[in-house]
């Protein structure tokens, strides 16, 4: 895993752990450094990890500003795109999350100032993690249109990812990935076509002209103009498969510009595990 932006420090405690259990480093301002494995949360010490603060490793200003002149290779504007949206993806796909105080130019968001957290997600590359969902959205040579619930840090990127391998290597069909943060960046295959870092409207837009996609896979749902945009898809032949923030179907219903027209739901928990599937449903939201 790719994570030389972060300090010689960090990167040689990091080194003392399960890489494959790691999944979230948080970084705050003047506070220990913490790390989440497995689903708990440690402090990062020079020995590894710890459940005590005593000896964790404190984040200071200075080490802020070096990640984040590491990652954008000190040109902080050249990613600001990205920045003012609240993250910043590196060069191998792993998006980090940042937190400061927003520059506000007419009305719209122009940059993020004077950070002073980030959040660090380790994607990880299981395969075989969309197994419980796979088969139930084959629909003879297609697929249903399908969408993942599930709480944050549940898997559902991890099981995208997956399901974009299978579909790749199974169906003869165009797949277009909406990669607005860079997370897709390990997914490749010769049916697939990724757009990153467009909003999913403007990128469906001109990809239905231009790449004629038959399936389009995207992540995280978030608002009226992505659910007009699934409307739009959906609308014109193209089967979707989907995921949003979202810990029940009755939330979901509750959703601003929820549009119902999935065929397939899914919704993950983490209580018996990593992308543990708890229920799956039909377009009309009966159990499977």
């Amino acid at each position: 895993m790719d994570l030389l932006f972060l300090t010689d420090k960090i990167i040689t405690a990091l080194n003392k752990l399960n890489f494959n259990l790691l999944y979230e480093i948080r970084l705050r301002k003047d506070f220990p450094i913490k790390i989440n494995i497995n689903g708990m949360f440690y402090y990062l010490t020079n020995d590894g990890a710890s459940l005590l603060k005593t000896n964790a490793i404190i984040c200071d200003e200075n080490l802020i500003k070096e990640i984040i002149r590491n990652l954008t290779e000190n040109s902080f504007y050249a990613f600001n795109d990205n920045i003012k949206q609240g993250f910043i993806t590196s060069k191998s796909g792993i998006r980090v999350g940042i937190a400061g105080e927003c520059v506000i130019s007419d009305n719209k968001i122009s940059t993020i100032k004077n950070i002073t957290s980030l959040v660090i997600r380790l994607p990880h590359e299981i395969k075989g993690a969309s197994n419980s969902i796979y088969n139930k959205i084959i629909n003879n040579n297609s697929i249903y249109n399908s969408l993942i619930l599930s709480p944050p840090f549940c898997g559902k990127t991890t099981i995208l990812k997956d399901l974009a391998r299978k579909i790749n290597y199974n169906f003869n069909k165009n797949i277009l990935i909406i990669d607005e943060r860079g997370e897709f960046s390990s997914i490749k295959g010769e049916n697939i076509d990724v757009i990153k870092y467009g909003n999913k409207s403007f990128a469906f837009n001109y990809a239905l002209r231009s790449l004629s996609p038959e399936i389009v896979i995207t992540d995280e749902l978030c608002g009226e103009e992505d659910w007009t945009f699934i409307n739009k898809a959906i609308s014109s032949g193209v089967k979707v498969l989907a995921s949003i923030h979202s810990n029940s179907v009755d939330n979901l219903k509750k959703l601003s510009g929820f549009v119902n027209v999935f065929e397939r739901y899914f919704l993950l928990d983490k209580s018996k595990g990593f992308g543990n599937l708890v229920s799956s449903f039909d377009s009309c939201f009966n159990l499977l």
